[in-house]
């Protein structure tokens, strides 16, 4: 053997270790960091999440709030589970995590053109763990979208929610920058501004059929249903951003056909005879 095959030989085994060795590293590192940090949503989100429940009861605090703590506190919860299910064969699971990369740097981005980068450094304590999670993850080759698994009805019915979805926060947009009311103060118009935009991400990810794919197309759905049901329960202009009856209905029934059309494509899809089977018969 060439002193040149040998050195390529060592040179191969070298690198095989190391990539063995930090490969044992990543695994126990990713664990510990999603643990780490659902442990800090978790305590730093518990207040908000529940406003999920709380802004429906009678004599709640902040009346002309209800539809945005709703949604605040929806959206942050679901963002919070999407990266707690990580904890459990994340492999299967990386649609939830390709939702929560798209909910942390839509929010990062849109508070940058809303507010500007002083206002969005404060998401960077969200945005930077679960960028770092995605980097140790186990199956991080497979968190870029791809379309060969979508289903043009579905993502049909995906891409006419995010549309709707964007116009909504394009209002959601000039409400922050023109108004100056208490929901601006609060920041309100701002959340649901990247909460809107998320919702129809959620349903563009679900629809690419991503490994785990129910998780974000569930999410963007049970969203768009509380949302919807939040409008029709508190319809005055008072409360901001409430749609309405009409605008909420849509909502409604885009939700629904997300969901029931995601179904009938996925069971007759399993319904289908592999191709040698159908070959031979």
């Amino acid at each position: 053997m060439s002193t040149s095959s040998r050195a390529g030989r060592v040179g191969s085994q070298i690198r095989s270790r190391a990539g063995h060795g930090t490969s044992r590293v990543r695994k126990p590192a990713f664990y510990l960091l999603t643990v780490a940090f659902v442990a800090f949503l978790l305590f730093a989100l518990r207040e908000a999440m529940a406003m999920v429940v709380t802004a429906w009861l009678g004599g709640y605090a902040f009346p002309i709030h209800r539809v945005h703590h709703v949604m605040i506190g929806g959206t942050l919860a679901v963002f919070v589970a999407t990266v707690a299910v990580q904890l459990y064969r994340p492999s299967k699971r990386v649609g939830a995590l390709q939702a929560a990369l798209a909910f942390a740097v839509a929010a990062f981005v849109l508070t940058v053109i809303a507010s500007g980068l002083m206002a969005a450094g404060e998401i960077l304590v969200f945005l930077v763990p679960v960028v770092l999670i995605a980097l140790l993850h186990p199956a991080r080759g497979e968190l870029l979208p791809r379309l060969e698994g979508a289903d043009r009805r579905v993502l049909a019915v995906a891409g006419v929610g995010a549309i709707g979805f964007a116009a909504l926060a394009v209002t959601e947009f000039v409400n922050h920058t023109t108004l100056a009311d208490e929901h601006v103060t609060m920041g309100h118009y701002e959340f649901m501004l990247f909460g809107l935009v998320s919702i129809g991400l959620f349903g563009l990810l679900g629809a690419l059929k991503p490994t785990g794919w129910r998780i974000p197309l569930y999410a963007a759905g049970a969203l768009a249903l509380l949302f919807a049901a939040s409008s029709l329960a508190f319809p005055g202009g008072e409360q901001g951003s409430s749609l309405g009856t009409v605008g909420a209905l849509a909502v409604l029934l885009w939700a629904i056909a997300l969901l029931g059309v995601s179904e009938y494509v996925e069971r007759g899809d399993s319904s289908e005879p592999p191709a040698d089977n159908a070959a031979s018969a």
